[in-house]
């Protein structure tokens, strides 16, 4: 369940705890609880003095532990535990993933006998896991005096992690989730001169900024349409584990204020489908069949026209597309779903792809640097997907993607044509959504009260 901050106070900055800190009361609370657990019993030795069975933590307090502490920290815990259970100290060791490594490279440089490799490999199948190691994991490894392995640990990501127990005399792996808090975070900001300063100056992350750009994209060309003194709002969440930010996760609502006009997103699951997208608060969805712009965050250098000085043929012709101006190499998305009719070069149009989007709709992308490697004749593909990357082959004076939006074989202005819809939500699942989940409307209301709408008056793009 997420953590709703209702009044949104401006969240105060929180302050680390050290982990040697967290340590020492980790250390003394589990200590204490296992002599208070050991001295309740009425187990005597002959000489009256209470008896101390041996004990182990529980993998889930080892897990802890492992992942929580330094290896100092640790190994002194591991003292304390042993001493406790009068048993040999055993001794934890750290290893780093270099490039190149596979688990048994791993475990040679460690000294250990391979055939406690095998041993770990067959402890369980999610044991296959440590085929995938990455350079910079880390691999924590337990062992007792005779260099027998006695524990391993290893982090798959920030919210999973594997454990290789000996049990029995058998090393048995498991795979555990962290105790992982949801929580809602919010910021706001006003355009100056682009999206991407004014995020940063917001606090919001880069990956958020490109999600906000995204669920509004359909509606608002971030290349052509901000303005100075456009403004957003976003009620995000923040993924914890321990009490510690790990990561952001999903925009829950956002409110985009474009030339004076409000555009609104609430992020819905469908409970047929499990679809999550974005809708306006009247159930309708944000998402239409086709991207408004197939580049992100580019400026136009030369819009749609009849009447087009050619820089490279130095005279007048039409322009029955939109360039966008960018660095070469640049991704570049499908507008819409489709199959791929044409790759190949053509003339000065360079090198080209072809969408062919149901049997009303065809969209083309020239000038290209290269191709996906992936895309070909007769393969579909996907909104969004990246089918090639910006270039300047062809007539062209600099890199740029020449964008061209055709239906039914006519030419239409790609900025201005209006696009088709996605299916609404219907009215009863939008119902059951209002009643289901945490208000983020009402929340999203707060962060817009007392806000001046009215944005100063500013000449507007030329796109023809």
């Amino acid at each position: 369940m997420a953590l709703i901050n209702q009044d949104f106070r401006p969240k105060a900055k929180r302050e680390r705890h050290s982990l040697l800190r967290w340590a020492v009361f980790a250390t003394a609370s589990f200590v204490l609880g296992v002599v208070i657990a050991k001295t309740s019993s009425n187990s005597h030795t002959a000489d009256g003095l209470p008896s101390f069975k041996q004990v182990k933590p529980s993998q889930d307090e080892m897990a802890r532990l492992s992942f929580e502490l330094t290896l100092p920290e640790l190994q002194a815990e591991q003292e304390i535990i042993d001493d406790l259970n009068q048993e040999p100290v055993k001794q934890w060791q750290e290893f780093t993933v270099k490039s190149g490594d596979s688990l048994s490279k791993l475990f040679k440089r460690a000294g250990f006998d391979p055939l406690q490799l095998d041993e770990v490999m067959k402890s369980g199948a999610v044991a296959k896991k440590l085929t995938k190691i990455f350079p910079k994991d880390i691999i924590r490894v337990l062992t007792d005096d005779d260099g027998e392995l006695q524990a391993l640990r290893y982090e798959i990501d920030p919210e999973i992690y594997l454990m290789v127990e000996r049990q029995a005399g058998q090393l048995v792996a498991r795979e555990y989730k962290h105790n992982i808090e949801t929580r809602v975070a919010h910021a706001d900001g006003t355009i100056e001169s682009s999206l991407f300063l004014a995020g940063n100056e917001a606090g919001i992350p880069e990956k958020l900024i490109m999600e906000l750009a995204g669920i509004f994209g359909w509606d608002i060309d971030f290349a052509l349409d901000i303005r100075k003194g456009d403004s957003f709002k976003v009620l995000y969440e923040e993924i914890y584990r321990n009490g510690e930010k790990i990561k952001d996760g999903d925009i829950l609502a956002a409110e985009f204020v474009n030339d004076g006009e409000v555009y609104r997103a609430v992020r819905y699951t469908h409970p047929d489908t499990k679809r999550t997208e974005y809708y306006t608060p009247e159930g309708k969805s944000m998402r239409k069949e086709f991207l408004r712009t197939p580049v992100n965050f580019t400026r136009i250098s030369s819009g749609f026209t009849t009447k087009r000085f050619h820089p490279v043929l130095q005279r007048f012709s039409s322009h029955k597309g939109v360039d966008y101006a960018s660095k070469r190499g640049t991704p570049i998305r499908a507008s819409g779903d489709g199959k791929v009719i044409f790759k190949v070069k053509k003339g000065g149009y360079g090198r080209v792809v072809i969408i062919q989007h149901g049997s009303k709709y065809t969209t083309l992308y020239a000038h290209l640097n290269s191709y996906n490697k992936n895309i070909r004749v007769g393969k579909k593909v996907k909104q969004g997907q990246t089918i090639a990357y910006v270039g300047s082959s062809g007539l062209a004076t600099g890199p740029h993607l020449h964008y061209e939006f055709r239906v039914n074989g006519v030419h239409r202005n790609p900025q201005t044509v209006k696009l088709p819809s996605s299916q609404p939500v219907s009215r009863q699942h939008l119902a059951q959504s209002e009643r289901a989940t945490p208000p983020v409307l009402p929340q999203l209301d707060v962060l817009t009260r007392d806000t001046h709408l009215a944005l100063p008056d500013t000449a507007s793009a030329d796109t023809e």
